[in-house]
């Protein structure tokens, strides 16, 4: 083992403290204590509570640092991961280049770069459900650190920078996030002081990949240990993202709708939402929605095969696997007379519809069609 790992607790606060066989250069960013480019033999990650607020963080964790009588030099991270659990530990070895990754994740504030997070709130309370059912689920942190077995010149630490991060996001993309990862993450990149200094650490060398194999068996193992597997929710929540919300659904069926004096639109609207909810726990009318979703993302970036580059977005006559989806849909949920009212609403396109792509028009068409055929059968059978 490169490096030895110890979980131990000062204060009440849980601390991975990771201890090197030799003091070693390690260049950190972001982190908390002795940041920047250090000389040190310790390393230590602190948790700290999901709401943790200080204003002095700094000398919070130099406290605990003193607390445990770790060296002055300890370099510092802290997390809401829960590191007692989470706390991973990878070595690779390639082409002679022996690494060694040591990575606590928690990726409850996990967002694309570039992106804004706009549903803290909603996330904390989904945090806090699941804190119910899985001990303790908190809004976290990557902290990567990451051991190179050779020395590094400046160059090969930031390139070291590179391969580190893309294998924490190869790693989030395969539990299936979207996200790059969090607003908080943190890497250390360590290695030896004496020797001849490797000038490259890139994913095409074979530190890089050394380097970047461990990162991402790391983090993947941090992951599945908290089970923070993406929060699919159902198709109505994937939708809702796009902008095709319940209400404009509705409004969607109420723009063809003809007006039955004996019917109480309030009640069809009851029954509309009751439907939509139904269905969108069934595995089967999710799947086929989920599908559209994928298609038109895919149809977005020129990537369906055999498609050539710019037809997506003309909707060519000939593509009729986004109707053919369309009428599942509507068929599964009302038989022929949804298949009926699938074209109805395809003609016609009322409200959001027409605002939609090739996949995403057609399924809609499907499924509200479906749904409101569905809600016209029952209110004739009661009248029977």
């Amino acid at each position: 083992m490169i490096a030895d790992v110890k979980i131990v607790k000062s204060k009440g606060f849980p601390v991975a403290v990771i201890k090197l066989k030799e003091k070693m250069e390690i260049l950190t960013s972001p982190g908390v204590l002795n940041i920047g480019h250090k000389i040190s033999d310790t390393l230590m990650i602190m948790e700290v509570p999901k709401l943790y607020d200080r204003r002095d963080p700094v000398d919070h964790i130099e406290e605990i640092r003193k607390d445990l009588g770790l060296p002055d030099h300890t370099v510092g991270f802290m997390t809401a991961a829960e590191i007692e659990y989470v706390t991973a530990i990878k070595e690779t070895d390639f082409e002679g280049m022996h690494t060694c990754a040591v990575v606590t994740a928690g990726i409850g504030n996990r967002v694309i770069a570039g992106d804004v997070i706009y549903d803290m709130d909603e996330r904390l309370v989904r945090s806090i459900e699941k804190e119910k059912r899985i001990r303790a689920r908190k809004i976290g942190t990557i902290n990567i650190i990451a051991i190179s077995p050779v020395p590094l010149t400046e160059t090969a630490k930031l390139n070291a920078f590179i391969a580190i991060t893309e294998a924490k996001t190869a790693a989030m993309s395969a539990l299936g996030h979207e996200e790059t990862g969090t607003t908080s993450d943190a890497i250390a990149v360590v290695s030896p002081i004496k020797g001849k200094k490797e000038e490259y650490c890139g994913t095409g060398t074979s530190l890089g990949i050394s380097m970047a194999r461990s990162v991402k068996a790391a983090v993947l193992e941090s992951l599945i240990k908290r089970e923070d597997f993406p929060e699919m929710g159902t198709f109505l929540d994937q939708l809702a993202k796009m902008g095709i919300t319940e209400e404009k659904m509705w409004d969607s069926a109420m723009k063809i709708y003809l007006p039955n004096p004996e019917w109480d639109t309030a009640e069809l609207k009851r029954m509309f939402h009751s439907l939509l909810t139904i269905y969108s726990k069934d595995i089967n009318i999710s799947s086929l929605i989920q599908a559209a979703i994928e298609l038109e993302k895919l149809g977005n970036k020129d990537m369906i095969c055999s498609m050539p580059k710019g037809m997506f977005a003309t909707d060519p006559i000939h593509l009729i696997a986004d109707e053919i989806l369309g009428m599942q849909v509507a068929q599964y949920i009302a038989g022929t007379r949804g298949i009926f009212e699938f074209h109805r609403f395809d003609r016609h396109k009322p409200g959001i519809i027409a605002e939609l792509g090739p996949f995403m028009d057609d399924i809609i068409c499907g499924l509200v069609g479906g749904i409101m055929s569905s809600i016209y059968t029952r209110m004739f059978d009661g009248e029977i």
